[in-house]
Formats: C-alpha cells, structure tokens, sequence
C-alpha cells in the first residue's frame, strides 16, 4: 500500500505543473463563487473525496493521476466563467414601467448616486432590472468599458455579512466570513470602474444592512446603487426616517412606476396570441381580451383606491393559452430545443 502511494506520488509530481495551475484555479473559483467543494464536485460529475483530495494536493492516496480531473474542472470553468451577466432570455416591452426604469438606471450611470424603484408585487421589476443588467453589461464587455452593473436579491431575514456575501459573488469577488475583508475586495477589484449595484426586493433589508451598504456609496470607488422593492420598502424609509437620516439625504428621488396601462396591456394580449384572436370572431376576440385583463387587475394593498394589471399574472395566463393551443408536433420541438 506504502509502495502504491508512493508511486501514485511520483506519477502526480510529474503532472504537476498541469495540475497545479488548476487546483488554484479551482480554490479561486469556489471562493468567488460561493460554491462549495461538494457543489463543485458534482457538476463536474466526480465524488466529493475525489475533489478534495485534489484541493488538498493529496490525490496520490486513490490515484496516480488527476489529468481527467483537472480536464474536466478546467472546462466546467471555461462553460461557467466568473463575470458579469450580458443575457436575460424573454422579451422586453417597451411599457410605461420599462421605460421609467431605463431612465433611472441611466441616471445611475454618470456619478455616484442612490435611487429608489417601487410598485406593488407582479410588476415586474426584476425581470426589466435584469434586462438592464445585462444590456450594459454587454454593450461595455463588447467596447471594452469599464462600467459594469450587477444585480442582488435581497431575501427575507438576511444578516449584513450574508446581504455583502451576495454582493461579492454576483461582482465575482472572493467571500469570507468577515464583512470588511469582502469590502475591502470588492472596492478594490472595482477601483478603476463605475459600478451600479441593483438590489432587489430591498424591502426585506434590515436597517443594519442598509447601513452596511452605505460604505459602497460614501467611500471610494463610490458605487451606485438602485433599491427596487414594494410599496413597503418607500414605507420603510419614510417610518424611519430619523435612522434612516443619512440614507434619505443621498437617495436623489423615490420613483414610483406608473403601472402597466390597459393599452400597454391590450398590445401585449395582441403580441402574444394575435395569431389565435385573429382566427376567433372578432366580438369572441375582443371578449377574451378583455377577460384576461379583468382577471389580471387586482387592488393595491398599499393603495385600497387604485388598481393595476399585475403583468405576472397576465404572462402566467398568455403563457397557458398558448401550451394549450400549441400542435403537439410544435410542443415536441420545443422541447427538444
């Protein structure tokens, strides 16, 4: 057994200079990822001993080889690249609400500044803030600028180091348990270029947090920052209003989306199936319009006098009629692609 890991040993030494540039790699790579050895382990279709007997530099205890190995680590790598996000899949409406946010958002560009977006749930702010992500993103990495944009979920209940933890995998910076070394890591990796932080669903923020993001605005390479919630996350910020002090003098303005028109609303039914409404009689067309817009207004919670289309809920209903009405042989394509 001795004389196998031994010969194991001397077999690796001389792939080494193979292996070694991966095994950093790899480390760097789950370290700006986020994910963990095991994670890695399985996408790349080998067991969790194997990977970390590889990290460690101890493969010789179960083979005298790890070309296979690093191959695959090292392609895995090349197909999944740490950097910003150019592609969102789905169409992009040119809407009231579409347009007010690419206005904001290019107001994020020039300098350092914070903006707030708000509208009641199905308005499909993350869905348009992703799109814009990913257009300057793309426009940038092609002309070789130096702007970049990224977006952060923020869920219920996170903790400052874990909302920082976020921020630092989607700007691809290495993670650590420690709140200022991500800071530290992620300004310095991004001195040099004008970066817009898109966090969504900033309603879920505590006020700790909220003050933990300060830093990226108030200290070099100043970043901007766009909070994109509900109703409650202008709520927030008006209940708290003497905390919140600091936050509320560097927010330039708290827009509110207009709301999906019922015109905008009608081009979209039309879009999506205009080819089915066109081969119904055209009262039995306009009929089935006008449903799918009734049924998707619902009542602000946070505004008992208004009403809005919500657009999730007309997607979900436009994407159901048109499986529903797709030939089988088309379906099956579909899924092939």
């Amino acid at each position: 057994m001795k004389r196998d890991i031994q010969a194991n040993r001397i077999a690796l030494a001389a792939e080494e200079e193979v292996n070694g540039p991966v095994r950093k790699r790899v480390l760097d790579y789950l370290s700006r990822t986020g994910l963990s050895w095991q994670e890695f382990a399985r996408r790349i279709g080998y067991s969790d001993a194997a990977v970390r007997f590889f990290l460690c530099d101890t493969y010789h205890y179960i083979a005298g080889s790890a070309r296979v190995l690093a191959g695959k680590a090292a392609v895995f790598m090349d197909q999944h690249p740490v950097e910003p996000p150019t592609h969102v899949t789905g169409e992009l409406y040119s809407t009231a609400n579409v347009r007010t946010i690419q206005e904001t958002f290019e107001q994020l560009l020039p300098r350092p500044t914070a903006f707030m977006i708000y509208a009641p749930p199905g308005s499909q702010k993350s869905f348009v803030l992703e799109h814009q992500v990913a257009a300057l993103n793309l426009a940038e990495m092609t002309t070789k600028g130096t702007r970049r944009a990224f977006y952060i979920y923020a869920r219920q209940g996170l903790r400052p180091r874990d909302l920082i933890r976020r921020v630092a995998i989607a700007c691809g910076c290495r993670v650590s348990n420690a709140i200022d070394v991500m800071l530290d890591g992620i300004r310095f990796e991004f001195r040099a270029s004008r970066v817009v932080l898109v966090i969504d669903e900033a309603n879920h923020l505590s006020l700790e947090c909220l003050e933990t993001l300060r830093e990226l605005l108030d200290r070099p390479p100043h970043f901007s920052l766009l909070f994109a919630g509900s109703h409650d996350l202008k709520r927030k910020f008006d209940e708290f209003s003497a905390t919140l002090e600091q936050w509320n003098s560097r927010i330039i303005a708290k827009v509110r989306l207009p709301g999906l028109e019922r015109r905008e609303a009608r081009g979209i039914v039309e879009r999506e199936i205009g080819q089915l409404l066109r081969d119904r009689p055209r009262q039995e067309a306009e009929q089935l319009v006008d449903e799918l817009i009734a049924n998707s207004t619902t009542r602000d919670a946070f505004d008992g006098g208004r009403t809005y289309v919500n657009v999730r809920t007309l997607t979900n209903a436009l994407d159901q009629i048109k499986a529903a009405t797709l030939p089988p042989e088309t379906e099956a394509s579909e899924e092939a692609r």
